[in-house]
């Protein structure tokens, strides 16, 4: 209970701060992992990245060719809570912060260096990859542990924002879920909007779910010293 009260806060804090700077980078972060996990689906399925790029407004593109059309628009959304779900269960059960920061930070840098082809996007991926490293390095293990705390939450979190402001509320737009609709033309026999509409419910079913998942894992999982140095 201790626990959840905890990432209650965390949550409040998050939606305090949302409109403002310090919330920029970790949204940002959500979108890189957003555009790396369409790329990553495009890979497991036989295709090819022909680069990411990542904007300060927030937005991001990934752009493929071949591959499972259908895994890779699933992917986006979806994989960024799940990634941001895994930071969040290490940061809580485990006491390997340090290194699983130094690991995203070697992450970021390296899909940067291999992937992205923006300078907004070579800017965030060079300061959000230095700082994960430098914070791995150089940051108490406690520190360490509430930055991913953060990260992680903010991750799930951003996921189910971005479903409901741009699939659920916004069903006429260019989103994952509107191009979902377009190739599959699923269900059948109902207007593409109301397609788009399906698959935000079936995504943010599955997001709403994972998150209570998430969470649950996360809360009941031994403790890890908070103050540890």
């Amino acid at each position: 209970m201790r626990r959840l009260l905890g990432f209650l806060l965390i949550a409040i804090g998050i939606g305090a701060l949302w409109n403002t700077p310090f919330i920029k980078p970790l949204k940002l972060f959500v979108v890189f992992l957003h555009e790396g996990s369409h790329a990553l689906a495009t890979v497991a399925t036989g295709g090819k990245v022909v680069d990411i790029q990542i904007f300060f407004t927030e937005g991001g593109m990934a752009r493929s060719l071949g591959g499972s059309r259908f895994w890779t628009l699933m992917a986006g959304y979806l994989g960024s809570l799940l990634w941001g779900g895994a930071i969040l269960i290490v940061a809580s059960r485990t006491r390997l912060t340090r290194a699983l920061a130094v690991a995203i930070g070697l992450a970021v840098a390296g899909v940067t260096l291999f992937h992205v082809r923006n300078l907004a996007g070579w800017g965030f991926g060079a300061a959000f990859g230095g700082a994960m490293i430098a914070g791995g390095l150089l940051v108490r293990e406690g520190a360490v542990n509430w930055m991913l705390r953060v990260i992680g939450l903010t991750s799930c979190l951003y996921a189910i924002y971005d479903i409901s402001s741009d699939v659920l509320l916004r069903p006429e737009v260019g989103s994952d879920a509107r191009m979902l609709a377009e190739y599959t033309s699923f269900p059948p026999f109902i207007s593409t909007t109301y397609q788009t509409l399906f698959w935000g419910v079936v995504w943010m079913a599955l997001s709403l779910v994972a998150t209570v998942v998430i969470l649950r894992i996360a809360a009941t999982a031994k403790p890890v010293e908070d103050d540890a140095t």
